[in-house]
């Protein structure tokens, strides 16, 4: 009797907690609809991924193909895009951690000239004729600084891919522009960190607030430093020596730092991404080789679902009601790019590869939705940052790409008419 008591006591709570065992609850849940946006997103992904290799594009077009198609701006198969964004966001921490772990920047020094004077001339040229030309079509001073910021950036994977695919990733330019790349990601970085303050200032802050701005960046860059250059390694290399069941352990402590400074980052009033590189930069030599080849295959997963969410925060209806002045902004951030290459290959070692180098370096990615993250959460041109960021990230992707392959056949039939002819000279001296 007591037995049956305590039954029936009992599962009224489990219906409760359940409901009732229906599909229609179940398509209800929380759960179900987090494990339907991530299995339609990561198989969106894989498909256009997919498809893009095999006609020999950069996967990232597709994932971003993906996400436009089945966004809400598309056709709508997900809707709620708070779990996805989330996701995409700790993408986001995780890239910036390990592209601060690829770094060295003990290794700065090392880098030849040219690859300073490249950058310096491109990143000026790209980012001054953007800003100038956002002004002129009537965008605000603030507005203009994020366009320009958003498309200054080359992407290092999307352009290292488009090197590799076209056999001539290993020429003497093509290291340059790789290295040039790395300035840029450096000086993007720079850029995340000045943008909050830039922001305030346009909004007439009190110049204390602004003062107290500049204060907590500066101690964010000094607490990471002293930590990440001093501490942190000696920890690390504690824990690593131990025995082989805790080397995990290490991985965690040292991923634990990036998203501890990330927090510090956005708790200080910056991008979460700005904290999480500058400790991945602190984490040097074998430390940073580990943790790198621990971190991998997650930081691969959640970029992928970056580059998704990304795409269905574009609105293609928007896009292509963009006016004139808008276009003019995008086509100014793909001919001011290669303009600004060019003439900084001009200036330096590569001057007979110069529109190799203003091709491949064309693509933008990963450093132009992240900076498009930060000014929409700064609530700065939210509205044309996603469209400008995500067309220009296409369009230039599938320029560079088109252009390398044109320049490899050019060169390759170059090479083919100077055989033919040494080949006629030798048969008439013969």
């Amino acid at each position: 009797m007591l037995r049956g008591h305590f039954v029936k006591l009992e599962e009224p709570r489990i219906q409760d907690q359940l409901g009732p065992v229906t599909g229609c609850s179940l398509a209800a849940t929380p759960e179900f609809s987090l494990l339907l946006n991530l299995g339609l997103a990561i198989s969106a992904a894989f498909g256009f991924s997919f498809f893009f290799s095999k006609i020999k594009q950069p996967v990232v077009l597709g994932q971003l193909i993906a996400g436009i198609i089945i966004g809400p701006f598309g056709l709508g198969l997900i809707q709620d895009l708070g779990t996805i964004n989330l996701l995409a966001s700790l993408g986001i921490v995780l890239l910036l951690f390990t592209v601060g772990l690829e770094l060295d920047p003990l290794e700065i020094r090392k880098i030849g000239p040219d690859s300073f004077i490249l950058a310096t001339v491109e990143l000026t040229i790209s980012f001054v004729s953007v800003l100038g030309v956002a002004l002129l079509v009537g965008l605000s001073t603030i507005e203009a600084v994020f366009v320009g910021a958003v498309v200054a950036t080359t992407s290092t994977a999307i352009m290292s891919k488009i090197l590799l695919e076209s056999k001539s990733f290993h020429a003497k330019e093509s290291q340059m522009v790789i290295t040039a790349s790395v300035i840029e990601d450096f000086a993007t970085v720079f850029i995340l960190l000045l943008l909050p303050g830039l922001a305030a200032a346009s909004n007439q802050v009190a110049s204390s607030d602004l003062a107290q701005l500049v204060a907590k960046g500066i101690l964010l860059v000094v607490v990471i430093f002293v930590f990440g250059w001093r501490i942190a390694p000696r920890i690390i290399d504690r824990v690593t020596q131990s025995d082989q069941e805790y080397k995990e352990t290490a991985f965690l402590l040292a991923l634990s730092f990036g998203f501890i400074f990330a927090l510090l980052s956005s708790f200080l009033g910056f991008s979460p991404a700005v904290g999480a590189f500058l400790m991945g930069l602190m984490i040097r030599g074998k430390q940073a080789t580990f943790v790198l080849d621990k971190v991998g295959p997650v930081k691969d997963l959640f970029i992928v679902l970056f580059f998704v969410s990304m795409g269905t925060l574009i609105n293609m209806g928007a896009v292509l009601t963009l006016t004139l002045p808008i276009l003019a902004v995008i086509a100014t951030a793909i001919l001011g790019k290669y303009w600004g290459c060019w003439t900084g290959a001009k200036f330096s070692a590569a001057k007979g590869e110069a529109s190799k180098v203003g091709l491949s370096m064309l693509p933008r990615g990963e450093f132009s939705f992240i900076v498009a993250s930060e000014g929409a959460g700064l609530g700065v041109a939210s509205q044309i940052l996603y469209p400008v960021a995500g067309l220009t990230t296409l369009v230039s992707s599938f320029l560079s790409s088109i252009g390398m392959r044109l320049l490899k056949a050019r060169a390759t039939k170059a090479a083919e008419i100077s055989v033919a002819v040494k080949a006629r000279r030798a048969e008439k001296t013969t």
